[in-house]
């Protein structure tokens, strides 16, 4: 009796879905029978879903479509994104990932808030970006490129294949941590307790948290879920706590996240075991006043911790994969690099990045093509009315830009399956939008390319790299992790490089 009520309640909404889009001048993508648009992120795959979303209206600026309970507006055209992200930002402040800070350990992060409340942390963390910050923490690569470069010669001596991925993951992961908590972590040690991290973070798990999240911001809060692996959360909090109390206590000044942290909670006379108010204050706009407690704080380096390990990790691992398979160019990227350091008698810095134009290209090119992220959501916080066709959305309203099939869009950017760093120089091809688009941009955008640009020259430098038989070519992105890394391990055979 009950399935058969369920039957018929699924077949009211799935005849009900399409009425949703009826006169408001867009198509919209009937839900398939049965499983459904929604059952097709879960069955397809991320990167297959958004794919077959993309192109379900190839020749429609935009189309509407249900995702579980929710109507979605899917834009393809680049003139109208610009307009969502960047020009009338005042009316989309708000992105798809909700908030829910009553429960979810990280739900007060910066990714997750919005409004007034996500203005003003983000205002008072942006100094932590400075390019003069940046530049004093790219003094971690000189830390821990011995640590890799250790790791490349055993593989040489031994005649064994390189596992990439996994060698980028131990990098970036030190890099991070000393960058966010200035210490070194033990991620090329064997019993790591930082190395997994990055793996519990960016889950299959997490991808099902992120999907209950799309079906109901209210379920995800009712159930109390996290978004991401708590006792992991839990390790790096009790680490920043930790060093947070040491540093106050001894007078260490340092030049990193913790420091920053340090001097906010001066400046708001607030302490590390101060107990939180009780009172909850609001702007007009119903998002929360910010405390700049510690627990605020250390949220935001959590979350430039997740998203700095894996992203850079999966996106170097895709650089070199790309030029192990196209040995020429990177011939090309090494050439480039060797004409500065034979300049200059020393390895490639930051501001010499202007000579290295094909690297940058490299770079750029597996950002297009393996964006960590490939959707760019907003939500309408303001009525809006779009110019091109006088649509008016009014607030709720969820809007998609698929990032990833739109940057492999022979209409913007022709042979998209090539992996060609010449077409980034010169007049720059398509909207990219790898790093998010307008006010809400990345904030770790310049920390994430200076950081690809010292390792991925420097490896070139002294290496040479080649697929061996092992790797499963073409290397596919992994549908079921929320970030766009590797499904397969990237095993490189290396040769050292003799002037």
């Amino acid at each position: 009796m009950w399935l058969l009520l369920v039957g018929i309640l699924a077949l009211v909404y799935w005849l009900w879905k399409p009425f949703y889009w009826k006169g408001k001048g867009v198509k919209y993508l009937v839900p398939y029978p049965l499983i459904g648009n929604s059952m097709g992120l879960i069955t397809k795959g991320n990167s297959t879903f958004r794919r077959d979303l993309y192109y379900a209206f190839p020749d429609e600026k935009m189309f509407g479509f249900h995702l579980f309970t929710q109507p979605i507006l899917c834009i393809r055209d680049p003139e109208i994104a610009v307009d969502v992200f960047v020009k009338d930002f005042e009316h989309f402040t708000a992105n798809g990932l909700g908030s829910n800070q009553e429960y979810d350990l990280s739900g007060g992060n910066i990714l997750f808030l919005h409004g007034t409340q996500w203005k003003e942390m983000r205002n008072k963390i942006s100094p932590f970006f400075t390019p003069a910050k940046v530049k004093a923490m790219m003094n971690s690569i000189d830390v821990t490129m011995p640590k890799a470069v250790k790791i490349l010669e055993e593989n040489l001596r031994a005649g064994s294949a390189c596992d990439i991925g996994n060698l980028f993951t131990r990098m970036t992961n030190d890099v991070i941590t000393q960058a966010c908590f200035g210490i070194e972590s033990d991620a090329f040690e064997k019993n790591s307790a930082f190395l997994p991290l990055a793996d519990l973070f960016f889950s299959p798990h997490t991808n099902v948290m992120f999907t209950i999240k799309a079906v109901s911001q209210s379920l995800f809060k009712f159930l109390r879920l996290q978004s991401f692996d708590l006792d992991s959360s839990l390790f790096l909090k009790r680490i920043m706590k930790n060093l947070v109390e040491y540093r106050k206590e001894n007078n260490v000044q340092g030049h990193d996240f913790v420091q920053g942290i340090i001097e906010i909670l001066d400046k708001e006379h607030r302490t590390v075991d101060e107990e939180r108010m009780k009172k909850i204050e609001y702007y007009p706009d119903g998002t929360r006043v910010p405390k700049f407690d510690f627990d605020e704080l250390f949220l935001q380096a959590l979350i430039i911790f997740i998203g700095g390990v894996e992203s850079t990790a999966s996106t170097m691992t895709w650089i070199f994969y790309e030029l192990a398979k196209n040995q020429e160019m990177q011939d090309r990227c090494r050439e480039e690099v060797m004409d500065v350091v034979k300049r200059t008698g020393s390895p490639l810095k930051l501001d010499q990045q202007n000579e290295i134009p094909t690297v940058l290209g490299a770079i750029n090119e597996a950002l297009r093509m393996y964006p960590a992220f490939e959707i760019n959501s907003r939500i309408c916080t303001k009525t809006y009315t779009f110019s091109d066709n006088g649509l008016t959305i009014e607030p709720g309203q969820t809007l998609w830009f698929p990032t990833g099939p739109y940057q492999r869009d022979a209409k913007h950017f022709p042979d998209p399956d090539t992996f060609d760093p010449l077409r980034w120089q010169g007049e720059k091809p398509g909207l990219f939008t790898t790093f998010g688009l307008g006010p809400r941009l990345c904030l770790g955008k310049s920390f994430a390319l200076s950081q690809m640009i010292l390792v991925v020259s420097r490896f070139l430098q002294n290496y040479k790299f080649t697929l061996n038989s092992k790797t499963k070519v073409p290397v596919r992105p992994h549908e079921r992790r929320p970030i766009n890394s590797p499904s397969s391990p990237v095993l490189l055979d290396i040769s050292r490089i003799v002037d």
